[in-house]
This record gives structure tokens, sequence and C-alpha cells, in this order.
């Protein structure tokens, strides 16, 4: 398993920025997966981002680079792009796709990066890698904003543990 934590991986001044442009509940640019498997918001186009929340991208797209090879980052956002977790949310034990579902790609990463400042370990949340279905997790990462996680797609279950329902 190759797991990279970065932390303070970008400019503390641009997380803050994107933390304070980071959209409610009602943006019309997320896409609400509730269900079995998922309860959790992630966004439908890179077009609408807010303007801080992609100079967040790119800026950790730009520290990523330096430790994914010859891959690179998917700025189309196909199942990248903003994520968050409503109270009560979470994101079951899955394996992120190895190929794109439009373009002839393959992904060899996936990367997480905390943004919410006001976030505590109450909170629940936590991503939790396992590189096989046995009853212990290889890693167990508490969301820290601005730090981010490196990790390889291919066989590398994860997922986010329930976030507490009074967590905001």
């Amino acid at each position: 398993m190759s797991v990279t934590i970065i932390p303070n991986a970008i400019n503390p001044a641009i997380i803050r920025a994107c933390e304070a442009a980071w959209p409610d509940t009602t943006w019309n640019g997320w896409h609400r997966y509730k269900g079995a498997t998922a309860d959790k918001y992630g966004s439908l186009h890179h077009s609408l981002i807010p303007r801080a929340c992609m100079a967040a991208l790119d800026a950790l797209a730009a520290v990523a680079a330096n430790h994914i090879g010859e891959s690179f980052i998917d700025y189309d956002c196909h199942a990248a792009g903003l994520h968050m977790m409503p109270p009560g949310g979470f994101l079951g034990r899955h394996l992120d796709a190895e190929c794109h579902p439009i373009r002839p790609w393959r992904r060899t990463h996936s990367i997480v990066m905390g943004v919410n400042s006001a976030w505590n370990r109450e909170h629940g949340g936590k991503l939790v890698i396992e590189s096989n279905l046995d009853s212990q997790p290889d890693m167990s990462i508490f969301p820290e904003p601005g730090q981010a996680i490196i990790f390889e797609t291919a066989g590398q279950w994860h997922e986010v543990k329930p976030v507490a329902p009074d967590a905001s």
C-alpha cells in the first residue's frame, strides 16, 4: 500500500479562502449521493466551483504532481472536485474507478484534502484505507485542514466513517 500524507500541503491563505467560499447545501453545483452506500455531496462540474475553491484544487494538483509519477490530474473533475459530508453523512467502503468512463485514461491515484478549520475529532469522518478486506484497516486518518492524502487507486479500499449527527 502506498499512501502519502502531506501536512499543510498548500498555503494556509488558500485554504482559508476556499473555506470562506465553500458552498452550502443549497448550491446548484452539488449532486447529492444519498442511499445505502453514501450520504454526501459532490460537485457536478468544475465550471461551477467557486474560484477560491478551484485555486485550492489547482494548488493541490501542483503538490500532488510530485507524488503521482507520470500521471496527471483530471481537470474534468470526473468523480473529483469538491465533496462534503453532511451531519450523519458517510461514504461506504469502495474502490475508486481505475478507468475514466468517458476518456481512455487510467486513474492511478486518489487525493483527499481537508478544508474545514472548525472540524474536530468528535465530528467523526475519518478516512479509512485498506489494501484488503480483513478486519484491520491499514490506515485511519482524521481530516485536517490543508492536509493532503494521496493513495494509489488500484486495490485501495477506502471509506469515510460517519460524521456525527450534530457536526457543523
